[in-house]
């Protein structure tokens, strides 16, 4: 084995050259990376730091973003509308949100779109009881139904589910739940006969052996999944940056997938970020390797979105008379995807 030996002269010829480095940005030291170097930007995820959202906060704390070049500040998010004015403000590069969250906001602001899919299925589930299960729409007829927020996507969703299989919205009754396990004690409670939530927190309840009924609402109204959004000023400006986010992220979305124990993953993500799931006994590892093999299409795929699924939700929500018929439906640009993986 080669030994490594420190004299002063060695580490005088270090200091000088740190000194040197320090004082000449652009002159090259090897093996010292320059932060002068990197290009800044934010990224914004949809609700604060969850698991599910790994790929973005393990590129950050694996170093991935900054092998492609960029110095990314992850911020956590609290919902769609806030995503859609950051990205509009330029406060943020990219954001995260779902495709039915952008099709509604770009009919108020045409100034935003699509750059990628990062999950190509809705996140969302239908979760009910074993002992009274809701299989499709019309079994909501009559009954309260759960739902993250009001007037957010898992709404949006009820109701172009609803309008799949013409069943008045107004026979639904509504409920803001959250998104949480333990939103399915009101089942038990009889306060409501099921939920909208992300597929975490149906696996969560499976895994926990809860007597839960759960099937993804693309069931019914397909959709796109989870997309980063960026504002069309942002992406003619700024399109090679976009360009190395993508990558970075694709970068960590492989090595997520391929890794044979993501206890790593997770504890190097939870050094610098408080997860959600961070209070679970197993610090939310389960939810890791299940996020994980939901992320294996998207990874096959390079992040490219199902124009199938743009035109299904549009055409839904225009039914279920959430948004007006547009003249304009360019929701996503591939010109950024395309470049980063040339």
């Amino acid at each position: 084995m080669q030994k490594f030996e420190i004299n002063r002269r060695n580490f005088l010829v270090g200091a000088q050259a740190l000194t040197i480095g320090a004082a000449l940005p652009g002159l090259s030291v090897p093996g010292i990376a320059h932060a002068a170097d990197l290009t800044k930007m934010t990224y914004l995820t949809p609700f604060g730091y969850i698991v599910g959202f790994a790929e973005t906060m393990y590129a950050d704390t694996a170093g991935i973003f900054k092998k492609h070049g960029l110095d990314v500040t992850v911020e956590g998010g609290r919902g769609s509308s806030m995503a859609v004015q950051q990205v509009t403000a330029g406060n943020a590069l990219v954001s995260r949100t779902g495709g039915t969250d952008l099709i509604k906001a770009y009919a108020k602001d045409p100034s935003i779109v699509a750059v990628g899919e990062i999950y190509q299925r809705d996140i969302f589930y239908m979760i009910s009881s074993k002992d009274a299960p809701i299989q499709k729409p019309e079994d909501m007829a009559g009954k309260t139904i759960g739902i993250v927020s009001a007037a957010g996507a898992t709404e949006n969703i009820l109701d172009m589910m609803l309008a799949a299989k013409d069943v008045s919205k107004d026979s639904v009754k509504r409920e803001v739940v959250g998104n949480a396990p333990a939103a399915f004690q009101l089942i038990k409670q009889g306060r409501i006969a099921g939920f909208i939530a992300t597929n975490d927190t149906a696996y969560q309840l499976q895994t926990a052996g809860e007597p839960v009924t759960a099937w993804s609402t693309d069931d019914v109204a397909l959709c796109p999944g989870q997309v980063y959004m960026t504002s069309k000023a942002q992406l003619k400006e700024k399109k090679e940056t976009i360009a190395k986010f993508m990558a970075a992220v694709y970068e960590s979305l492989g090595e997520m997938i391929n890794a044979k124990d993501l206890s790593p993953v997770l504890a190097s993500v939870s050094e610098k970020y408080q997860l959600a799931e961070g209070t679970r006994p197993d610090k939310g590892l389960a939810v890791l390797q299940y996020a994980s093999d939901n992320y294996k299409r998207a990874h096959t795929e390079k992040l490219k979105s199902n124009a199938e699924a743009w035109k299904s939700a549009y055409a839904l929500m225009v039914k279920a008379k959430l948004i007006p018929e547009l003249a304009d439906q360019n929701f996503y640009d591939d010109s950024a995807r395309e470049m980063a993986f040339l």
